[in-house]
């Protein structure tokens, strides 16, 4: 019965994200080939994007491949970790059984209520939810049964006994559990949570359901729509779109041809194959959107070239991952598109002020990379001949014209930053199946639902991090803590560094996306209240992020680069400890001059 309902999700999930291509690509012909845009496309793709954010949700419960914070709790034995994990699955069914149960209850009361556009039932939206929660649910069943008997009989025995004599003595004897702080419940639960190594969405969402529940009357509702309105954004859409032109570009041959020409640029150069890793990042990661994507491209291709070159491994892994960590600030970035809907900020203006950040942080690597290779005499590779340049610039010509494409159209106002991405997902496969032929037609189903998935993981997060904030926003905890710190400091600078190191630390504890979602709502409006310009606020998160994905403890990208090299990350962190360090004095330096942020989209958008 699993198998086959693993089949169905992976069938589903990949029809999904081909509805929200399809759909979004309809709307852009429609617009701007046929000039008579339907009614209804957008409706319909940012429907598809809930479906695919509860289904593909379903296949990652299968995966067992949902966000975690990873700490082994207290370093206690087999036997208590055992114990641990099952009473983290049974949080798990319980926070998909109240998605599921309030979510039945919302799609029950939208029932013949009609969308504005396209016109298909409102209940839709809840009932992806119940699918998508009782599929988790089910997904999660085998991995509980698989502990051993004993400890899974003895946590089911203990939690249903004290669940049922709760409700006993609360329905027979009249007695009824003390009110708690609604802030307590959240914050605490969500922290034992963590602890226990439950998935950071259900860590995020559980506590909610039971402040909700504590609040009483029609709250608990609130639950099924919070989660809803935190993905019903037009703007998300370019998540998946940008994630499957990435994986487009990996498999297509795109990413291996952008760095032939930045090799047969930059490479004859001393220390130019580590040149040409942060060059090759810069035109890479302007089409992928994704950091992972561009480790695993760049270390793919590039780390064993440099340890065949006579690179020392930990400073190949260092030089890919402060490379990564760079290139998050160029545009596209999913977590731009996030934080434009945390921070209420255009993602145009954003993409703009990502640019002259990314140059700064480009350049202070390449120049520690030209001082590192003439003071270690680092190796050399021979100049290209004119002929490999011409070579390599004509077998890059076509994969360049995607950024020209994406950029082009976002900045001149041709399309919107989600259509964009859509062009970049049709030129991608483009070249991929029909150019190069590269991209067997047989692996795009595995690529459609390894996308979605990915997708899928970030959008739950964002849905969970939606009811969180929502909870703390009510009980006015925003507030509290812009008081707080308000009362530390007033200076705006004192501000930002002070932002630099807790979103980096954040991010390296629990990675960028949840790091981002639980703190951004609680930074922003201190940074407005202290003159702060959220689209440079929000650009000095992006650098955060990117650094902190290499960071111990989580760290998932020097993770990767380390498993693409095949060494571990103590072998390498002294090494990669210096780029980073680096990187983290060129975002200071943006961070302390809003300058380099704001003047591209104040020059091109006007005052920002």
């Amino acid at each position: 019965m699993i198998g086959r309902l693993t089949r169905a999700l992976d069938l589903a999930t990949g029809v999904a994200l081909l509805v929200v291509v399809g759909s979004v690509a309809t709307g852009v012909v429609s617009r701007y080939v046929l000039n008579q845009p339907l009614a209804g496309t957008d409706e319909i793709a940012t429907l598809a994007l809930i479906w695919l954010m509860s289904l593909g949700g379903a296949v990652a419960q299968q995966r067992q491949v949902h966000a975690r914070l990873g700490l082994r709790v207290l370093a206690l034995g087999p036997g208590s970790q055992v114990g641990v994990e099952a009473c983290s699955r049974l949080v798990e069914l319980s926070f998909y059984a109240a998605v599921a149960w309030q979510s039945l209850r919302l799609a029950w009361l939208r029932l013949g209520e009609p969308s504005g556009g396209a016109g298909f039932p409102m209940s839709l939206y809840p009932l992806a939810l119940v699918v998508g929660s009782t599929s988790m649910g089910l997904c999660t069943l085998p991995h509980l049964g698989r502990l051993p008997r004993p400890i899974r009989w003895t946590v089911c025995l203990v939690v249903g006994g004290l669940g049922g004599g709760g409700v006993l003595l609360s329905t027979r004897l009249g007695w009824s559990l003390p009110t708690l702080p609604t802030t307590g419940v959240v914050l605490v639960g969500f922290l034992l949570l963590v602890l226990m190594n439950t998935p950071l969405a259900v860590a995020l969402g559980l506590p909610t359901v039971l402040a909700l529940h504590g609040l009483g009357g029609p709250h608990l509702l609130m639950l099924p729509q919070r989660l809803l309105s935190g993905v019903d954004n037009f703007v998300l859409l370019a998540i998946p779109l940008f994630l499957v032109a990435g994986r487009l570009m990996e498999t297509g041959g795109i990413s291996r041809r952008l760095v032939q020409l930045a090799l047969a640029l930059v490479g004859h150069l001393r220390g130019g194959l580590a040149q040409v890793t942060v060059v090759g990042e810069i035109l890479f990661s302007g089409i992928s959107g994704s950091t992972t994507a561009d480790v695993a491209a760049l270390g793919t291709l590039l780390l064993p070239a440099m340890q065949q070159e006579g690179y020392r491994q930990a400073e190949a892994v260092a030089i890919v991952s402060a490379s990564a960590a760079m290139g998050i600030l160029v545009p596209p970035c999913l977590l731009m598109a996030l934080l434009a809907t945390i921070g209420n900020v255009s993602l145009t203006a954003l993409f703009l002020a990502g640019f002259l950040p990314a140059a700064v942080l480009a350049v202070g690597l390449m120049l520690l990379i030209a001082w590192k290779a003439r003071r270690e005499h680092w190796p050399v590779v021979h100049r290209a001949s004119w002929s490999t340049l011409v070579r390599a610039l004509r077998g890059a010509l076509l994969p360049l014209m995607l950024p020209v494409l994406i950029f082009g159209s976002i900045f001149t106002g041709a399309a919107t930053v989600t259509e964009s991405a859509v062009l970049a997902v049709l030129y991608a496969g483009l070249l991929g199946t029909g150019v190069y032929r590269e991209t067997s037609w047989r692996d795009l189903p595995r690529l459609c639902v390894d996308s979605g998935m990915v997708s899928a993981v970030s959008l739950w997060l964002l849905a969970s991090a939606s009811v969180f904030t929502w909870i703390l926003a009510r009980a006015q905890v925003p507030q509290l803590v812009a008081g707080l710190l308000h009362t530390l400091t007033q200076a705006p600078w004192a501000f930002l560094l002070g932002s630099v190191v807790i979103f980096t630390g954040c991010a390296a504890l629990m990675e960028g996306i949840p790091a981002v979602l639980i703190l951004g709502p609680l930074f922003y409006p201190l940074a407005t209240q202290l003159g702060v310009s959220p689209l440079h606020f929000s650009i000095v998160i992006v650098g955060c992020v990117g650094i902190g994905l290499f960071l111990p403890p989580m760290g998932v990208g020097l993770l990767i680069t380390c498993h693409l090299a095949q060494t571990t990350v103590p072998r390498v962190m002294g090494t990669v400890a210096l780029y980073l360090a680096v990187l983290l004095a060129g975002l200071a330096l943006v961070a302390c001059v809003p300058w380099i942020t704001l003047v591209l989209p104040t020059l091109i958008l006007g005052p920002q």
